[in-house]
C-alpha cells in the first residue's frame, strides 16, 4: 500500500515539474518569437512614393538597355 501511495506521490511530482519546464519553455519561445516580430517591424523600410520608384525603376531600365547595347556593339 505504501509502495502504490510512493509511487502515485512520485507521478503527481513528474507531472508538476514536466508541466512547469513545457510551461517555461512555451514562454521563452513566445519571447524569442516576438523578439523576432518587433525586430521584422523595426527594419522593414518604408515605401517610397510612387513617383520616386519609377523614377528610380525607369533610370535602371534606362542604364541596363544602354549597357546591353554596348556590350552588343
Amino acid at each position: 500500500m505504501e509502495a502504490a501511495l510512493n509511487q502515485t506521490t512520485f507521478l503527481t511530482q513528474a507531472q508538476a515539474l514536466l508541466g512547469k519546464a513545457v510551461s517555461e519553455h512555451t514562454t521563452q519561445r513566445n519571447a524569442e518569437v516576438k523578439s523576432i516580430i518587433n525586430k521584422d517591424r523595426q527594419v522593414a523600410p518604408k515605401r517610397m512614393p510612387l513617383g520616386a520608384r519609377l523614377a528610380m525603376n525607369t533610370h535602371n531600365m534606362g542604364g541596363r538597355f544602354v549597357e546591353s547595347v554596348k556590350n552588343a556593339l
